[in-house]
């Protein structure tokens, strides 16, 4: 993680080179540009010179959004995990809790790295997928060693603050190189020191205060049974190391501390170790000597390599708020011995190191949000730090701001997420603990990309899991869109009563009856069957689902039952007027029925609508075709029958005979 390099982006328009751009952010992650003259208080008040003369674009500049890739995917499905478990403590875990944690979280970015460094060995793959795998592995490597340190320091903490000993387990995982080639020299047993990296490597291992692994090494040396070895070997048993759990006082461990140094000093000074040169430069470097430090210092890769070493051999002792002060004491001695001047020799990590030993916290999370990694590690650290109760950060009114902080990076991170099509379900995770989550919620979730049903219901259940019924409705008014397109009509008006959107119902109600005026076909009988009490949504669904209970009384021959539904419906006064003819229409079988079906009252009631409905709907409809420069009342049609005076016609004489037929019967008396 280097030092961010300047990027610049180059914008090919001729309007933007003349009059200057403007900028405004639309999320954290995109940059809208466009074309901007600026008006000033002295500005004159006239046209502007660019006026219409080029076109005026926008330019939306976007951050590569690197977890689409696969491995990385991988990644933040694991991690959504760790930290729905971190919620579900509500900020009353223990400490060894949130160490468990704070180690999967790092346990999961291994795994990553290692399935990349798996990548990258594949010969198949590009030179440009290799180089973009390298850039992931540079982030991820440095999000990890940052993560262990804060792990180190903030949570993981000794009860007596003291913290060489974890440091020098950090610097022993980050820096494996000794560790890794010691081993190698463990299995060559008494011809180890005839390997040109045994020198190096054992005194690497003293640097990073791995003195057991360097004693190991030491008595596979052939001249490991001489005097000089095993006055070394004394040396380096004998020292005193600190151990919190050893029920030995601070003060007592400085005691004793100081009278193993001064004793070896004191050796040194009678040269008891002069015949072995190597040896008498180990024995040095525990003591702190000064010099040998600076010319292994040399040696070193970063400046913070062998600081928790030189700390372990001169300050064992030291506690995390003073960390600091021994960094920057150190980053300065090491600068002079590389030669380097001011402080721009520093790359990125090495300042976020110096930030989170310094304990301060605003700087290292302003550092790390500088990271290419879309804001995830500073999203999920700032999270466990929060509700380990390790987040101090310090707002332009001295008040610790921890709470807000975190809240605007779930938010940013959750709408992120909500943004991309397969990664959207853990956007909401992220939202939900937000204090404007819900309303970010019902505005995302009702964009999110739905390309079947099936996803439709996803997005449906997420919302209703959380009370939005908002965006329910509009999910289901989308796809009674979207199957009236694909001519799914019984699926449309399922999706359109789940919405609970009456004009979206009566609207695909009006279009099944259209259809059945047009062509006698009842659409989607299974489904109108079923339909049940949901039909009160509307009241032209209402009419629709008793309409065809009508036909199926029809059917089944249940020709009363049949009638009296039928006017019923005349009377219900939801009748659409352009369904009034077939209406009346269905009436003409029941009329003409040898065996009267409708006593003369209901009879009655079918010349009155025929009157007062029918007749007047035709003559409106006559003038409106006739001021179209149409004679035909196009408009009042039923497939049954192209004229609609002839049915007005029909439905008299029908009524005619079904009157004289009924009151007929109705006044004869059996005796």
């Amino acid at each position: 993680m280097e030092e961010d390099p300047v990027i610049t982006f180059t914008i090919n328009d001729e309007l933007c080179r003349r009059a200057g751009l403007t900028a405004k952010w639309i999320n954290g992650h995109q940059l809208s540009v466009a074309a901007y003259n600026p008006i000033t208080s002295t500005t004159k008040d006239r046209v502007s010179d660019f006026a219409g003369q080029n076109e005026v674009n926008i330019f939306h500049l976007t951050t590569e959004f690197i977890f689409e890739e696969p491995i990385l995917r991988c990644l933040i499905a694991e991690a959504n995990g760790v930290y729905l478990a971190v919620q579900d403590l509500k900020r009353q875990g223990t400490q060894s809790d949130y160490v468990k944690i704070s180690r999967t979280y790092r346990s999961i970015i291994r795994a990553c790295l290692e399935k990349l460094e798996e990548e990258i060995s594949n010969e198949e793959i590009s030179e440009e997928v290799k180089i973009r795998f390298q850039n992931y592995i540079t982030i991820f490597y440095s999000i990890e060693c940052v993560w262990h340190l804060c792990e180190i320091l903030y949570i993981d903490t000794a009860p007596s603050n003291i913290v060489v000993p974890q440091l020098l387990e950090w610097t022993r995982f980050h820096f494996p190189s000794y560790e890794r080639i010691a081993t190698e020299l463990l299995l060559y047993e008494r011809e180890a020191n005839t390997s040109e990296d045994y020198w190096p490597t054992v005194k690497g291992l003293i640097l990073q205060g791995q003195i057991e692994v360097a004693r190991a090494i030491l008595q596979l040396h052939s001249l490991s049974e001489t005097t000089a070895f095993k006055m070394a070997e004394q040396i380096l048993k004998t020292m005193p190391v600190y151990n919190v759990y050893g029920g030995l006082s601070i003060q007592k461990f400085r005691s004793q501390w100081h009278y193993w140094l001064t004793d070896t000093e004191l050796k040194l000074s009678a040269g008891i170790l002069s015949s072995e040169p190597e040896l008498e430069e180990i024995v040095k470097l525990i003591t702190g000597n000064q010099y040998s430090w600076n010319q292994q210092i040399k040696q070193s890769t970063c400046w913070y390599e062998f600081l928790s070493g030189y700390l372990f051999y001169t300050e064992p002792a030291c506690k995390y708020f003073e960390l600091g002060s021994f960094a920057n004491l150190w980053i300065n001695r090491w600068a002079n011995e590389m030669g380097f001047t001011g402080s721009g020799f520093l790359k990125q990590l090495d300042r976020v190191i110096l930030s989170v030993m310094e304990n301060d916290m605003n700087q290292v999370l302003h550092s790390i949000q500088k990271i290419g990694d879309n804001q995830w590690f500073v999203t999920h650290l700032t999270d466990l730090l929060y509700h380990c109760g390790q987040l101090q950060v310090m707002g332009e009114q001295k008040k610790n701001i921890a709470f807000s902080l975190r809240d605007a990076l779930l938010y940013e991170f959750g709408s992120a997420l909500m943004s991309r099509d397969s990664l959207w379900m853990m956007g909401v995770d992220y939202l939900e603990q937000c204090s404007e989550g819900a309303a970010a919620m019902e505005l995302l979730l009702t964009k999110v990309p739905v390309e079947n049903e099936r996803q439709a219901l996803k997005v449906i259940e997420v919302a209703k899991q959380r009370g939005l019924s908002s965006v329910e409705r509009e999910i289901c008014r989308v796809q009674a869109t979207r199957s009236m397109a694909n001519e799914r009509y019984g699926n449309a008006l399922e999706w359109a009563i789940r919405s609970k959107d009456a004009g979206a119902v009566t609207a695909i109600t009006d279009f099944f009856l259209t259809n059945y005026s047009k062509t006698g076909e009842m659409l989607c009988p299974d489904v109108l069957g079923n339909i049940g009490g949901k039909m009160f949504i509307s009241p032209r669904l209402v009419f629709l689902v008793k309409y065809f209970d009508f036909h199926q009384f029809y059917k089944r021959r249940e020709f009363i039952e049949a009638a009296k539904l039928l006017v019923n419906l005349l009377n219900s006064k939801i009748t659409p007027e352009y369904f009034w003819p077939s209406l009346l229409i269905d009436s003409i079988p029941l009329l003409e029925s040898k065996d009267p079906k409708m006593p003369s009252k209901e009879t009655f009631v079918i010349l009155q609508h025929l009157e007062m409905e029918l007749t007047p709907l035709i003559e409106r409809s006559k003038k409106q075709m006739e001021k179209a420069g149409d004679k035909q009342p196009h408009i009042l049609k039923d497939y049954r029958m192209e004229n609609i005076d002839e049915i007005v016609k029909l439905i008299r004489l029908a009524c005619a005979r079904n009157l004289a037929r009924a009151i007929v019967i109705e006044n004869t008396f059996i005796s």
